[in-house]
């Protein structure tokens, strides 16, 4: 502590800070070091530590900038991110196999800008890390773009994949480096005037068979000694070539290794690049050609632009006769929608000649895949999205039939098609007469009703609640009573266990009741509530949604109170071990009609799993 005695005199000369400030910092200071000399020192506090005398040096530098502070460098100008440094230090000597120290204290280097700090730090790092390949790759990139030094930074690759044999993210790194370095040297040669290379053409490949070869072709100092040819090879981008060949030597049997290749060469556009992105696709043929990911590969890589769209479709096809597959129709379906996303956002009826055109390619793809039985369901469902594009309803609603007899139980399938029906009857009867529209919407609202008895009935259970739900609101938008769709819920609801406390198909027997009530009458809806009684609970969600009828229908009917406390014990005698939203609701009721809230209160909580929500909610309640 005596330390510092110094450095904040210094402080207080310069006008960084005043007396009460200085003493504010000695404070904090003596905080912190009392914490880090405790014998159980926690890892935290150090990092702590180090925040706060970031955020103090920070303020300092802020300070001399508004007060335009000037002169010589003085204690005061790096003392602080010299003790921020000792913080660090300890911290790794205590905490050595904490990776994320390290990291924290590299980042500081960074941001402080000691630069000279940062290599002993790296050098340290790895010495206890070196299996870290992050720690690899960050030393490299340091070298390579902060110090200029593209031998150190390969150096530091190639040590750091001996030690980290099949790191994936470091032989990526080392090919994106060796990339950047081609770059760079063009630059530089264009500066000097030395880029007039027609016709550059990479060395033949026994000259760099090798990383030890190829290092020894870039040194700055074999430039004058070796031929054209290898520093053509460099320019040209052949030592990224040897990394990808050693590479995939090294992790052999990973496709998606092999495209993330290309991924980090589409982001370089310079002479060399496509003999090496073909060099890839050769590869990947050669060793995954039977793959569909091989083909897609393939295909997109021969469509770098919009005019190339042609040759993928080509190359799709040829995939299609190798590899029929249902995944070979999704990727190309894939690749489609792709390319019409690049360009601008469709509108339905109105689209451009080439957005029409890749429309109808993907439309056929998907009859394609429908009639050889090899579409999934993605596939399927954008069938009719596509043709709404298109302007064409009736194939819209031709695609989800299709989709629902491909797929009998997907609820996404039903859904698009009941919500299609529901739009194609709602714009036919706007485009009549005012009779002969009310009879056709009556017409479409029946087979809506047989279409979504229909739906329901082949879908899972499990998933079957939006299929339900969505079904009751197009069929009230249509102005039916759903009648013979609430027939066969209660006829589901009948064979089903007791649903949950929210959700489920409770939802949709609640959902039942307000279509009953809107569309028919309060007695019709009581009815059926009635009968929902008499079978297993649907789930709490349908208490909470007929309890809401009977309160609103309370000022006109008064008798409607006797049937509130039932549907009350209904619901707790179900579900009133886990709902304590249901008892305080009780609660609420019995305090405001019949008095009787305490009884409920001690009811609950005997009956209640865990009653402390219940007991914390209803005191807060003031009941």
């Amino acid at each position: 502590m005596e330390d510092m005695v110094p450095e904040l005199e210094d402080l207080e000369e310069r006008g960084y800070f005043k007396k009460q400030e200085i003493k504010q910092i000695v404070k904090k200071r003596t905080h912190f070091e009392y914490l880090l000399k405790r014998p159980a020192a926690v890892k935290m506090d150090f990092l702590r530590y180090a925040e706060y005398e970031t955020k103090l040096e920070s303020l300092r530098a802020h300070r001399k900038e508004v007060l335009g502070l000037q002169g010589k460098t003085t204690l005061a100008d790096y003392s602080i991110v010299k003790r921020t440094h000792l913080i660090y230090e300890r911290a790794t000597r205590k905490f050595r196999g904490d990776l994320r120290v390290w990291l924290k204290w590299l980042h500081f280097c960074k941001s402080s800008g000691s630069t000279r700090q940062i290599s002993r730090v790296l050098t340290k790092a790895l010495q206890l890390h070196p299996a870290a390949s992050g720690l690899w790759s960050y030393a490299a990139a340091w070298e390579f773009e902060h110090n200029s030094n593209a031998a150190a930074a390969r150096t530091l690759m190639q040590r750091g994949l001996r030690m980290c044999k099949g790191s994936r993210q470091l032989w990526l790194e080392y090919f994106r480096m060796e990339l950047m370095y081609a770059h760079k040297l063009r630059k530089r040669r264009h500066i000097l005037g030395l880029d007039a290379l027609p016709g550059v053409t990479a060395a033949p490949q026994a000259d760099l068979d090798s990383l030890s070869d190829a290092q020894a072709a870039t040194e700055e100092q074999t430039e004058a000694q070796s031929g054209e040819d290898a520093i053509n090879a460099v320019l040209t981008g052949a030592i990224a070539k040897v990394v990808y060949k050693t590479g995939i030597e090294a992790v052999p049997d990973s496709i998606d290794f092999r495209q993330s290749f290309l991924e980090i060469l589409s982001q370089f556009k310079f002479e060399g690049i496509e003999s090496l992105q073909q060099s890839i696709l050769d590869s990947i043929q050669r060793d995954f050609g039977d793959t569909e990911e091989a083909w897609d590969l393939k295909a997109r890589a021969a469509s770098s632009d919009q005019a190339s769209t042609s040759e993928a479709v080509g190359v799709y096809e040829d995939a299609l006769a190798a590899v029929p597959t249902a995944r070979m129709f999704s990727m190309y379906a894939t690749y489609l929608q792709d390319r019409l996303s690049q360009s601008s956002p469709p509108q339905p009826g109105k689209l451009s000649k080439g957005q029409a055109a890749l429309v109808q390619q993907q439309l056929q793809l998907c009859k394609r895949a429908y009639q050889a039985g090899l579409a999934e369901e993605a596939l399927l469902l954008r069938w009719p999205e596509l043709a709404v594009q298109a302007g064409d309803e009736e194939g819209a609603l031709e695609g989800a039939a299709a989709a629902c007899q491909a797929m009998p139980t997907s609820s996404a399938a039903w859904q698009q098609r009941l919500a299609l029906h529901a739009q194609h009857a709602t714009v036919q009867a706007c485009e009549t007469s005012d009779d002969s529209g009310e009879a056709a919407m009556a017409k479409a609202a029946r087979q809506l009703e047989r279409l979504a008895v229909q739906a329901v009935a082949a879908c899972e259970p499990a998933e079957a609640q939006p299929v339900w739900l969505l079904a009751f609101e197009k069929l009230t938008g249509l102005g039916s009573s759903s009648k013979k769709l609430t027939q066969a819920l209660l006829h589901q609801l009948t064979g089903m266990r007791q649903g949950p406390t929210r959700g489920g198909m409770g939802l949709v027997a609640g959902a039942a009741l307000q279509v009953t009530r809107q569309m028919q009458s309060l007695e019709a809806a009581q009815r059926l509530c009635d009968q929902m009684l008499a079978i297993p609970s649907p789930g709490g969600s349908f208490f909470q949604a007929a309890i809401s009828m009977e309160l609103a229908a309370m000022p006109s009917t008064p008798q409607s109170i006797s049937r509130v406390q039932r549907l009350f014990e209904a619901g707790v005698a179900a579900h009133g071990c886990v709902d304590h939203e249901l008892w305080l609701q009780y609660a609420s009721f019995e305090q405001k009609h019949l008095k009787g809230a305490r009884n409920v209160y001690w009811r609950a909580v005997k009956a209640l799993a865990q009653p402390d929500d219940f007991v914390a909610m209803y005191s807060g309640r003031g009941t």
